[in-house]
C-alpha cells in the first residue's frame, strides 16, 4: 500500500473526520457482512484505535472508488477532496485507488482495510477478519445515513443491502434512520458496536 507511511503519520488525527466525507451512489454488492462474536478480546486498545483510523479511511477509499467507477477524472477526484480534514492522507488514497483494480466497491474496500491493517497497524490479515466485519458496519452505516439525509425512503436502503445475508445490515440502517447524526458519528456508531463485542468497551 503505498499510502502506509502516510498514514502512518497521520494516525493520530484519524478517526471521525476522515469519515466526514459524503456518499456516493450505490454500487452492487457482493460482501457479505457476520456479526462476529468471540468470547474474549480480540485487539488491544492500541489495535482498535489505528483499525479505527483504517476503517475511517476505508469509508474515503469506497467513495473514491465509486468516482473511478464512475469515470470521474482523477484531477477531478483530488479537487473534491482537496479542502476537506486530512487532506494529505485522502488525496493519497485517490492515487492508490486510481492506481488498483476494482471490480466491486465493496470487496476492494475489504481489502483497502486488510492491507491497512497489516500495514500501519500491525495487525496481520489472519487476525484483522473480525474487525473487518465492523468496518463493513461503518460503511453500511455511512451509506445509510447518507441515503437519510438525502431523503431516500429507508425501504430503498433495505433493498439495496437484500443481498447481504442475516438481519444485520437492517438492524444498522434501522438504527441510522432512527437518529439524525453526522457521517462520523454514523460510522463510529457501528464500529464501536461491533468492535465492543470483540475488543472490549
Amino acid at each position: 500500500m503505498k499510502i502506509c507511511n502516510v498514514l502512518a503519520a497521520a494516525l493520530t488525527c484519524l478517526g471521525a473526520a476522515c469519515a466526514s466525507n459524503p456518499a456516493p451512489e450505490s454500487a452492487t454488492t457482493t460482501a457479505a457482512p457476520v456479526s462476529p462474536a468471540p468470547a474474549a478480546a480480540l485487539y488491544s486498545a492500541a489495535e482498535r484505535a489505528s483499525l479505527f483510523g483504517c476503517s475511517a479511511l476505508s469509508d474515503s477509499a469506497m467513495i473514491v472508488a465509486e468516482m473511478k467507477r464512475k469515470g470521474t477524472p482523477i484531477a477531478d477526484a483530488k479537487a473534491y477532496f482537496a479542502d476537506r480534514p486530512n487532506a494529505q492522507l485522502t488525496l493519497a488514497t485517490v492515487d492508490e485507488v486510481y492506481d488498483a483494480h476494482i471490480d466491486n466497491v465493496w470487496d476492494y474496500a475489504t481489502r483497502f482495510f486488510g492491507d491497512c491493517a497489516a500495514q500501519v497497524s500491525g495487525v496481520p490479515r489472519q487476525r484483522s477478519g473480525p474487525a473487518s466485519f465492523c468496518m463493513l458496519d461503518s460503511l453500511i452505516a455511512t451509506t445509510a445515513q447518507a441515503s437519510h439525509e438525502a431523503g431516500v425512503p429507508i425501504e430503498k436502503v433495505e433493498g439495496y443491502f437484500a443481498g447481504f445475508p442475516g438481519e444485520r445490515p437492517k438492524a444498522i440502517i434501522a438504527g441510522v434512520y432512527a437518529q439524525e447524526q453526522t457521517r462520523a458519528a454514523a460510522h463510529a456508531q457501528a464500529w464501536n458496536t461491533c468492535m465492543d463485542s470483540i475488543s472490549g468497551g
